[in-house]
C-alpha cells in the first residue's frame, strides 16, 4: 500500500505541472496558440506575413502588365504611332495606305444594238487613303471607316456589229483601259489585327466606250470583302453609255501581289491585251 500511495502521488504531480492545451508552451507566443486554436474550426489563417489573402490565393496579375499585354496584340503591323498611320490596313489603324494589284474577269455587255455580250477580263492597280474618324474623335476602337480610292486597269478589248439591211459591220478594239475615284465606306467585322471587312466604293469611271477613242464618264460601284489589309474579293461595275461591264475579282497588297502582277501581266502579253 504505502508503494500504491507513493505512484498516485507521484502521477498528480506530474499532471499538475503540465500546460494545459489551451496555454502557450515555453518559448511560444500568444499570436502562435491563438492561431492554433482558431484553426481548429476549418478556416485557414495566414501565418506568413508575405501571404497573400486569408486563403492562399495566388498573387494576382499586375494590371501594368495586363494593359501591356493588351497594347502589344492591338498594335497594328508596318505602322507608326502605335497605329496612327498604317502602311498595311488594320483593324486598329487610325489611318492607312491603300496600295493593291489585282485581277478581275466578268462580261461586257453592249447596248442590244451594239453587238453581241462577250468575256471581259483585265488587271488593275488600286490605291488610296482611308481613315477612322470616331477613332480621332477620341473612341479606342470604331469599325467605320472612310476613304478616297482610286484604280487604274487594262482589260481586252471590245467588240461591235452594227448591221443594216443592206450590210453588216464588225468592229474590235484591241485593249480597253480605265481610271477610276471613288468613295469608300469600310465597316470592320471584327477587332483582331487582319480581321474582315466590307468596303463599299461609288464613284466615277472615265473609259473608252466599244471600239471607239472618246473617252467618256460613267458611273462605277463595287463591293468588297476583305482580310485586314492583305486581299480583297470583289465585285463591280463600270457603266457608261451604251458599253457596261461586270466584274468579280481579287486584289493584294502590293507587298503580296508580285506573283499575281506577274501572271497577270504575261497572260495579257500572251493575249494581245498588252
Amino acid at each position: 500500500m504505502p508503494a500504491l500511495t507513493s505512484i498516485a502521488f507521484a502521477l498528480g504531480f506530474s499532471l499538475a505541472g503540465a500546460p494545459s492545451s489551451g496555454a502557450p508552451t515555453d518559448g511560444a507566443t500568444t499570436d502562435d496558440a491563438a492561431t492554433d486554436d482558431a484553426a481548429i474550426d476549418g478556416t485557414p489563417r495566414k501565418r506568413n506575413p508575405g501571404e497573400y489573402g486569408p486563403f492562399f490565393e495566388a498573387e494576382p496579375a499586375s494590371d501594368t502588365a495586363h494593359v501591356a499585354a493588351l497594347q502589344r496584340g492591338r498594335k497594328p503591323v508596318l505602322s507608326v504611332g502605335k497605329g496612327a498611320f498604317c502602311f498595311v490596313d488594320g483593324s486598329w489603324c487610325r489611318a492607312s495606305l491603300l496600295i493593291s494589284a489585282g485581277v478581275a474577269a466578268g462580261l461586257r455587255v453592249p447596248a442590244s444594238n451594239a453587238g453581241p455580250d462577250v468575256p471581259y477580263s483585265q488587271f488593275v492597280v488600286h490605291g488610296g487613303f482611308v481613315f477612322r474618324p470616331m477613332m480621332y474623335a477620341g473612341r479606342t476602337w470604331h469599325p467605320w471607316g472612310l476613304g478616297v480610292v482610286g484604280s487604274w486597269s487594262r482589260g481586252t478589248g471590245s467588240v461591235t456589229v452594227e448591221s443594216s439591211t443592206e450590210d453588216s459591220s464588225v468592229g474590235e478594239s484591241k485593249r480597253t483601259d480605265a481610271g477610276r475615284v471613288g468613295l469608300v465606306n469600310q465597316i470592320w467585322l471584327s477587332k483582331k489585327a487582319h480581321g474582315l471587312h466590307l468596303d463599299l466604293t461609288i464613284g466615277a469611271v472615265r473609259s473608252a466606250v466599244l471600239d471607239s477613242n472618246v473617252a467618256l464618264w460613267g458611273t462605277h460601284a463595287e463591293i468588297g470583302f476583305g482580310i485586314g489589309g492583305w486581299a480583297t474579293l470583289f465585285a463591280g461595275g463600270d457603266f457608261l453609255d451604251r458599253d457596261a461591264r461586270v466584274m468579280l475579282g481579287m486584289r493584294a497588297h502590293g507587298i503580296a501581289a508580285g506573283p499575281l502582277i506577274a501572271l497577270a501581266l504575261a497572260g495579257m502579253v500572251i493575249g494581245g491585251a498588252l
